[in-house]
């Protein structure tokens, strides 16, 4: 089955995906790994493995009209958990969130460490994810409570050591079938694949970004190239060059060090304090990426408009009532 599998250019790849959550090998899971992984931007490998993904999940209802921020990770940046912080702002303002996330691969601290320092609790019933989602404009989806078989593959991934296609299907899973999504992705071949799976998914709107700096946020460091949904019903690339950024900024003088993240605990407190209104590129990253996920829900909207918003929702101490307020 394994040389079949490995050495044969047109194998069948239904049995090459059971192969891989079915053996308990992991030498021959990660040989069959890094052989489809040849092919990792192709959108047809990689929506075969979320179909069978999703087949395999915890069922629960949908809820379309919400917004999700996950990201592919593997950027390697170690930054501070910039999209789960835009998921937090965001809900402060009245957009529904619907975050899905994982532990940490690559950085130091997941969606679901952060949440888990701030008190955030790893809801998987039901009622209480679309009661928190009602109440309180956002829920959280721990991966691995959804999608159980993805433990199958966890150690072999670990083992190999370098991106795969699973980086890319994440972003694709979300338990609650959202119909709005802002993406950041770890380069820009992954950034278009993604972008065609959601087209293809039908999603009423997303953006899927990566910038040339590396990060799989839009930058205000360097350009982010950006694909997104068109009225038409394609997609279409952008170029987006942070200039225009500089405006917005809270201080001129630009430090990288200011995104730079360490353990949960120490992310956790960052993004207290941001909500506690402490002004640095951080806070700039934070909000320039959020402005987007209300462009992304009403198309609408102007950035200018968007952005005051959000200011507003930070410097009142709206968003930091809100984030006590989820976390009691």
């Amino acid at each position: 089955m394994i040389e079949n599998l490995y050495y044969n250019k047109n194998f069948d790849l239904n049995k090459a995906i059971d192969f891989v959550f079915s053996s308990d090998n992991p030498v021959h899971q990660g040989l069959i790994i890094s052989k489809l992984n040849e092919n990792m931007y192709d959108p047809e490998l990689i929506d075969e493995f979320r179909k069978y993904i999703k087949k395999k999940s915890k069922k629960i209802k949908p809820f379309y009209n919400s917004l999700d921020t996950c990201g592919t990770g593997g950027d390697g940046k170690k930054t501070l958990n910039i999209s789960t912080t835009v998921a937090l702002l965001l809900a402060s303002i009245g957009i529904k969130i619907s975050k899905h996330g994982n532990r940490a691969a690559s950085s130091l601290s997941g969606s679901s460490d952060i949440l888990n320092e701030l008190g955030i609790k790893m809801e998987f019933r039901e009622n209480k994810i679309i009661g928190n989602l009602k109440k309180n404009n956002f829920t959280y989806l721990n991966a691995p409570n959804f999608y159980p078989i993805l433990k199958n593959v966890a150690e072999t991934r670990k083992l190999l050591g370098f991106k795969t296609f699973f980086n890319m299907i994440g972003p694709t899973l979300n338990p609650l079938q959202t119909k709005y999504q802002i993406v950041g992705t770890f380069d820009k071949k992954s950034c278009k694949a993604i972008a065609e799976i959601l087209l293809k998914n039908k999603l009423r709107n997303f953006k899927v970004f990566t910038s040339d700096d590396g990060l799989d946020e839009i930058s205000i460091f360097s350009n982010t190239t950006m694909w997104e949904k068109t009225t038409n019903n394609q997609i279409k690339k952008k170029k987006i060059d942070h200039h225009k950024f500089r405006k917005y900024l809270s201080q001129k003088n630009l430090s990288f060090e200011d995104i730079k993240g360490k353990e949960p605990k120490y992310n956790a407190k960052k993004l207290i304090n941001l909500f506690e209104g402490k002004k640095n590129n951080y806070r700039d990253m934070v909000i320039i990426n959020a402005v987007y996920g209300v462009l992304t829900i009403d198309q609408n909207k102007k950035f200018d408009e968007a952005y005051e918003i959000l200011v507003s929702s930070i410097d009142s101490k709206q968003s930091l009532d809100h984030l006590n307020k989820i976390c009691s």
